[in-house]
């Protein structure tokens, strides 16, 4: 087992340091060593960039841009290891990795509010579900979301989930149960967009404000939830 890891960590540094031919797609890199990117989308198309081994991101033995890599981290696979469990997003489409992105950035906060309901119910258990892909509307478009829960004996109590739909990927979605309680587009996509250069300093704070932002929806979708479960309990 160990000469298996061994083996894989050669193949990860091998690629990572293999130089090529191509040009460079990293702005202002004169560098003319990129190997291609390999994403290939669920039409079979495949990302045109090259990088060099200072620009270019490894996954699972693989060169990649930074936005593909962002997707094939987050998207799960089989267990068997045989490929990804879901045809990939459009070479274009970033749903998957800011679904994944913003849901990391907000787990921690969104597991302690479910832990102290479980302590306020006197029991219960928090259960967080990996990326999935779902269908949405009569037209079955596609969404990612990461989800969050607190089941206890008699069945779920809350559900949370962030979710992006491919349709329109620059803006995320937050419900409590099925309740819509948040949706918008991070502020460092709404930049990208308008292609104007942001401070770092002013950036993070940004993301942070949206983080918070969040968090403050979803305790008050939960308290919501809360008030409407107990209305029924002693109607």
């Amino acid at each position: 087992m160990f000469g298996k890891r061994r083996e894989a960590k050669d193949g990860q540094q091998g690629i990572a340091l293999q130089e090529g031919s191509a040009p460079c797609s990293f702005a202002h890199c004169a560098a003319r060593t990129g190997l291609s990117c390999e994403y290939v989308d669920r039409r079979g198309r495949a990302c045109t960039t090259a990088w060099c081994p200072a620009h270019r991101i490894i996954v699972d033995g693989h060169v990649y841009c930074r936005r593909h890599a962002g997707i094939i981290a987050a998207i799960p696979k089989h267990v068997a290891g045989s490929g990804h469990a879901q045809p990939l997003p459009d070479l274009e489409n970033r749903a998957p990795s800011l679904a994944n992105w913003v849901a990391d950035d907000c787990d921690a906060d969104i597991r302690s509010l479910l832990v102290h309901e479980a302590q306020a119910l006197n029991g219960g258990e928090v259960v967080v579900d990996p990326l999935i892909i779902t269908y949405s509307g009569m037209d079955r478009s596609r969404v990612w979301e990461r989800v969050w829960k607190l089941v206890e004996h008699t069945g779920m109590i809350y559900r949370i989930s962030i979710a992006v739909e491919e349709e329109l990927d620059a803006e995320v979605i937050i419900k409590v149960n099925q309740t819509s309680v948040y949706r918008a587009i991070p502020p460092w996509i709404g930049q990208r967009l308008l292609q104007r250069p942001i401070r770092p300093e002013v950036d993070a704070q940004r993301r942070k404000e949206f983080h918070d932002k969040i968090i403050g929806y979803v305790s008050r979708g939960i308290a919501r939830e809360r008030e409407l479960r107990n209305r029924f309990e002693h109607a």
